[in-house]
């Protein structure tokens, strides 16, 4: 006798608009890619990633905020077929579907702001402001160095990470692209997860590359050049957050960090910190170390920023 499979269906609260609009005709078969209580990565037809998240989830490039409370319990896991149409993803298992429909989300499109007026002594600033609050605040690891019970790996990988910091500021002051390229690779795919402390270190100044009139365009044009010649050397979603961040696009909470820093010139640091401190907080949040080395790669972009602006 064959049973019969049970659908739950669910809804996208919201979404990025880029995505909505590619699903509403997308056809085809993908694959779950990895699973965590709060977020589902699904591969689509095309290969490239989309992360369905957990209800209170923060909106972000490719990704679809959705009703579900979590995913632990639903009998999803890697590996399992999903299949495309337009406007509904159904992620199948073995006694379940879970159709997402994404018909009638509210639409998240990122805005950048524009950084163009901060001035050397704003830019530096701003770093100083978020590098207090990361030290007080952050989570050690990563790019804040081990905690205090690290065992050998995990000093190994940060003192790593922190030479592999120093190496591409030395690069990118210098204007070495050859040095640039073996400073991003140095970094990229290092540290444990599914995001490496090193690629998350990088979202941020790829981040701020993509802004008009970045003076680390040079940078940029690194990264991008050796996701491309070296495609495995990290995660999947290292690559795609990556490569959207080159793009101009990335967390809304990380952008919410950004547009309080672009802020009147001559704020002094007290106050560009309680401009800062709530969106802040957001992305200390994301991951166990993610959000700490993130806020660590956006610092380390202000003040390379500052100083190709004051050499100006």
């Amino acid at each position: 006798m064959t049973s019969l499979c049970t659908a739950t269906e669910l809804r996208a609260v919201s979404g990025d608009a880029a995505l909505i609009a590619y699903l509403r005709a997308l056809r085809g078969q993908g694959v779950v890619d990895s699973v965590f209580q709060r977020t589902v990565n699904v591969l689509m037809p095309d290969e490239r990633l989309v992360a369905l998240v957990a209800r209170g989830g923060g909106d972000a490039p490719r990704t679809l905020v959705t009703d579900a409370d979590d995913w632990s319990g639903r009998g999803i896991s890697a590996g399992r077929a999903v299949e495309f149409t337009p406007g509904v993803i159904t992620v199948r298992t073995a006694d379940a579907h879970l159709r997402v429909h994404t018909e009638g989300a509210d639409e998240w499109h990122p805005i950048l702001p524009s950084l163009a007026a901060l001035g050397p002594g704003d830019l530096e600033a701003a770093a100083s402001a978020l590098d207090r609050l990361i030290q007080a605040h952050g989570s050690r690891g990563g790019m804040l160095g081990p905690t205090p019970t690290a065992s050998s790996m995990e000093a190994a990988v940060t003192r790593a990470l922190a030479d592999g910091r120093e190496a591409l500021v030395r690069a990118i002051t210098s204007a070495d692209d050859d040095a640039i390229r073996r400073g991003v690779l140095s970094l990229l795919g290092l540290g444990p997860g599914l995001t490496p402390a090193g690629d998350d270190f990088l979202t941020a100044p790829a981040l701020l590359s993509s802004l008009h009139g970045s003076g680390l365009s040079a940078f940029g044009r690194a990264l991008q050049d050796v996701l491309l010649e070296h495609p495995g050397r990290t995660t999947r979603l290292s690559v795609t957050t990556l490569d959207e961040a080159l793009a101009g696009r990335a967390r809304a909470s990380l952008l919410d960090v950004l547009h309080a820093l672009a802020h009147p010139s001559g704020w002094s640091e007290a106050r560009a910190t309680e401009s800062v401190r709530t969106s802040v907080r957001h992305v200390l949040a994301i991951g166990h170390t993610s959000g700490t080395d993130i806020l660590s790669g956006l610092v380390t972009g202000l003040r390379l920023e500052k100083e190709v602006r004051g050499s100006l």
